[in-house]
């Protein structure tokens, strides 16, 4: 089930943004903002059930504003990712997210002065170099012009949106984990809520500020089709990431990432099927590299490890700390 919600989701997720409503006569919808508020605003209303639920202990240590900055960062990330598709394939943007790996070390040392195993470091350059291959060998990376027909001025805009997308996406998994070290009475239900809450006011803060607001409001209103996609790709974020929380808890951190993994495998199998995306050899070659490092730091991760079974949702653990970490790196939200 979480496969299906998350690659639902991001089939969804390339539909509403790169393709026309009605299909081939209509218009484009052009405001991701907008789906970066209604994600927001459900993963508000899913943290509140599982905080009403599991009832934990509120953290008296933190400070209010220390949640704006993940906030904002989770924010633009999205933005960022959404904002590329207009430039970049949906598979190429799918497999330029397997390279996490390498921002989130970076910003692992900046914030936290953290060390990394070598084979993470060797793992990065393989990940980037597959990735290079791929979307080198796709014919849909011409930057002259977006996916709307509009010519562009920066011929890498597409490239440049995805490396802030990293930028900030590391930012964010690496501020929440400082927070969880600094504050031992911080759990993740409560983080997760509090972010959403800041993250909900200030995407829509943004969409009335850019008036973007009303269009996209009117915009869906008048398109029923949209509607349902709207409606759909919601509920695939919120529901994937109450399957997020089940699949960590009972199987742990490996096997979740065995099962993302798998995740953009068929995700890319299925936008290249459904949306006819052409890939030649080379970039079937470089979807290999990627995967076959991907699956040998899941390997490496899971030596000496018990692989199923963890508890500790609702109370403080270092198993939290471990959830925020594997919840950046394979969630892009």
């Amino acid at each position: 089930m979480l496969n299906v919600t998350f690659v639902s989701w991001g089939l969804l997720q390339e539909r509403m943004l790169t393709r026309r409503y009605p299909r081939i006569t209509g218009e484009y919808f052009t405001y991701p903002y907008a789906l970066v508020f209604a994600n927001r605003f459900w993963t508000l209303v899913m943290s509140g059930m599982l905080l009403a639920y599991f009832r934990p202990r509120t953290s008296r240590s933190t400070i209010i504003y220390e949640y704006s900055f993940p906030s904002i960062s989770n924010m633009l990330s999205s933005w960022c990712q959404y904002e590329a598709l207009r430039y970049v394939s949906f598979p190429a943007v799918t497999l330029f997210k397997s390279f996490k790996l390498a921002p989130v070390m970076l910003m692992g040392k900046l914030l936290g002065n953290q060390s990394y195993p070598q084979h993470d470091y060797v793992v990065a350059i393989i990940t980037g170099v597959g990735i290079a291959m791929f979307m080198t060998s796709t014919d849909e990376l011409g930057f002259d012009f977006d996916v709307y027909g509009e010519q562009t001025s920066a011929k890498w805009t597409g490239v440049m949106l995805l490396l802030f997308f990293l930028f900030f996406d590391s930012f964010t998994s690496q501020w929440q984990s400082r927070m969880f070290k600094r504050h031992r009475d911080l759990s993740m239900i409560e983080l997760m809520f509090a972010t959403s809450a800041f993250s909900t006011v200030l995407s829509l803060i943004t969409l009335v500020h850019d008036g973007m607001l009303w269009p996209a409001f009117d915009f869906i209103s008048r398109h029923s089709e949209i509607q349902f996609h709207f409606f759909a790709f919601s509920i695939c974020s919120t529901v994937g990431q109450l399957f997020i929380f089940y699949t960590i808890k009972n199987f742990g951190a490996v096997v979740f990432a065995l099962i993302m993994t798998t995740r953009v495998l068929i995700s890319i199998a299925l936008s290249v099927f459904l949306y006819e995306h052409k890939v030649t050899s080379m970039g079937f070659f470089g979807l290999a590299v990627v995967v076959a490092a991907v699956c040998y730091r899941i390997k490496r991760k899971a030596e000496g490890r018990q692989l199923i079974k963890w508890k500790g949702m609702g109370e403080k653990s270092e198993k939290e700390i471990e959830l925020v970490q594997e919840w950046h790196e394979h969630i892009d939200t």
